[in-house]
């Protein structure tokens, strides 16, 4: 009697226990909801379209163009301080106009930092992909390769993963087609020496889906800590602007087209915004784009196999564009965007906001101030799951 007393006491203890303890981490969880800080990192002016990551041990690399060349600082201290700029291109000028295009980067096997972009156009001028990496964190690069060998690219982009592959992507008009005014198709070549080599280009498609692209929106790579690849897109069949993300999974020698948004929009020219991309922390694409003059994000639900859920901004108003979503451990999600003009000398209102992993507006948003419409924000996560907001707005 006394013993079955005993472990009912026991059995008791430890449930009460285990009640405690899920009810303070859920109220730790709503506590640090309420009060995770959202810091802005703010740069120069001419810093247009910065590309930033932060890696394990917690040094936050980034790269950005500036006068027709790309660049790349590292801090070490969550951008309060940055390293001097290194100038990574060293033949080409640097395409860097209209909000999104500029170097990208990725960062690989043994810390080598991958970027690439695309040459600055002009009247009479081949455009081509361009890559450079550097093998000692980024004090200086190697000399530049030239990756595509067609020109008249755009949408140029870079993934890579700790094992040596590296990826670059972009879109060109190759073949002709008529099904779609401005719309391209999308390539890609790989390399599997973490960029001394990169293999022969290849026409990238998917079994479900035609890959034409819309032609001068950016498309946004990254693979997760299961090898799995994903790539942002805007989609051009028929003239239906919506975004897609393809996946394919090692060996990468299929893709699988998996439809983010399903606006229907229609519109016979680029609407020059493409989608941003980042992983939750389960490695499942978080995904924010421009629909119809506004933004939203989506996240993918790999037991739906499928994106879910359309989040709009709180202001939920015209000429939103450049967004950018990114979650920390706690379940939050950072919403950052610009609203105002198409153009590279107009003026633009930097925005943020912050959700739960469910869509649901905690309430907290902000106006940072105004900048160049020419450029963007992007975000980055620090060590205890704060957000920061790189910005040259003011």
């Amino acid at each position: 009697m006394w013993k079955a007393y005993s472990a009912f006491v026991i059995r008791l203890f430890i449930f009460a226990l285990l009640l405690f303890t899920s009810i303070a981490t859920f109220c730790r969880t709503i506590r640090s909801s309420r009060h995770t800080s959202v810091s802005i990192v703010r740069i120069p002016s001419d810093w247009i379209a910065p590309d930033a990551i932060m890696d394990e041990n917690g040094v936050l690399h980034m790269v950005f163009a500036k006068d027709g060349n790309a660049y790349y600082v590292q801090s070490k201290n969550d951008g309060a301080k940055w390293s001097h700029p290194v100038q990574i291109n060293t033949v080409s000028n640097v395409e860097y106009r209209m909000g999104e295009r500029g170097p990208k980067m990725a960062i690989g096997a043994d810390g080598v930092i991958h970027v690439v972009w695309e040459d600055y156009w002009s009247p009479g001028v081949k455009t081509y992909v361009r890559y450079a990496r550097s093998s000692n964190c980024g004090g200086s690069f190697e000399k530049e390769q030239t990756l595509s060998s067609m020109s008249g690219v755009d949408g140029v982009s870079v993934a890579s993963d700790k094992q040596g592959n590296v990826w670059a992507f972009w879109h060109v008009l190759d073949p002709p087609q008529s099904d779609a005014p401005d719309a391209t198709w999308l390539w890609m070549a790989h390399s599997s020496d973490n960029g001394k080599t990169f293999g022969v280009n290849q026409r990238m498609t998917a079994a479900n889906r035609s890959l034409l692209a819309c032609s001068m929106c950016m498309t946004y790579p990254m693979i997760n800590g299961y090898g799995d690849l994903f790539l942002a897109y805007r989609s051009a069949v028929h003239s239906i602007r919506d975004i897609y993300v393809l996946k394919s999974v090692k060996p990468w020698t299929t893709f699988t087209a998996l439809r983010v948004n399903h606006d229907n929009w229609l519109l016979d020219q680029c609407p020059m915004c493409g989608p941003s991309l980042t992983l939750t922390p389960a490695g499942d694409p978080l995904c924010a784009f421009m629909s119809k003059n506004r933004v939203y994000w989506s996240v993918y639900d790999h037991r739906r196999q499928a994106f879910h859920l359309h989040v709009q901004t709180p202001d939920n108003q015209d000429g939103e564009r450049y967004p950018f979503a990114i979650q920390n451990r706690l379940g939050q999600i950072l919403f950052t965007w610009q609203v105002g003009p198409m153009s590279t000398n107009g003026n633009s209102t930097v925005k943020w906001a912050l959700y739960l992993a469910d869509g649901k507006y905690e309430g907290n948003k902000g106006t940072i101030g105004i900048g160049n419409s020419g450029t963007k924000p992007t975000a980055f996560i620090g060590k205890n799951n704060e957000f920061y907001i790189i910005t040259s707005a003011k």
